[in-house]
């Protein structure tokens, strides 16, 4: 994988991750880096998978897609073992979207189950997605 892709696929899942589009400081990209690369190895996403993800297109995810978004949202924090870390999303998710759009956001997505851990990551981002501030172009 090329270093301009990692970067970019780094930055759609730390926006995942946080349920928001941000921009991140050099620091922020430089762990969203490190993250992206570790479970991309672990992984061993496919080509394809790779493009799905860096397209943002989460519709019929294969299961490495789902297990990917798990790995990421555990090494950020706010996934362990399947379940949600609801005071490391508040804090993570509260800094963009506000403390109380935030609690919204927990009260609705906070039961959320999949099948497995990888599958909850990918059910949860959805839900959490519907709380993503609007961009105005």
């Amino acid at each position: 994988m090329n270093s301009y892709f990692v970067i970019a696929l780094s930055a759609v899942l730390v926006a995942l991750a946080l349920s928001s589009p941000v921009e991140l400081n050099e620091d922020q990209k430089a762990l969203a880096k490190q993250h992206g690369e570790q479970c991309s190895k672990e992984l061993n996403l496919t080509e394809e998978e790779v493009a799905k993800v860096k397209a943002k297109d989460f519709k019929n995810p294969t299961e490495n897609i789902k297990c990917f978004a798990n790995c990421f949202f555990e090494k950020v924090g706010t996934l362990k073992d399947g379940e949600l870390q609801e005071e490391v999303v508040l804090e993570k998710l509260g800094s963009f979207i506000g403390e109380e759009k935030t609690k919204a956001a927990l009260e609705k997505c906070r039961s959320i189950k999949g099948d497995n851990k990888c599958e909850t990551a990918v059910k949860l981002h959805a839900c959490f997605e519907e709380f993503k501030p609007d961009i105005k172009a």
